[in-house]
């Protein structure tokens, strides 16, 4: 099988393939990665960063 390229995916797709995959934790990194990159979103801890997905994933709907 051939691995995504994460990183060619926009946020909207990397986010829909993270909610379809939730076993692929490459993949989940990837987006919390581009999350971190955002001004004011710091976590350091995977609770922090378990809210801070499902506040965003929330917040597209």
């Amino acid at each position: 099988m051939t691995q995504p390229d994460y990183k060619a995916m926009s946020d909207k797709d990397l986010l829909a393939y993270v909610r379809s995959h939730p076993e692929d934790t490459e993949a989940f990194h990837t987006y919390m990665d581009r999350l971190a990159a955002r001004l004011g979103v710091v976590c350091t801890t995977e609770e922090e960063i378990q809210a801070e997905l499902s506040k965003r994933i929330n917040k597209s709907h």
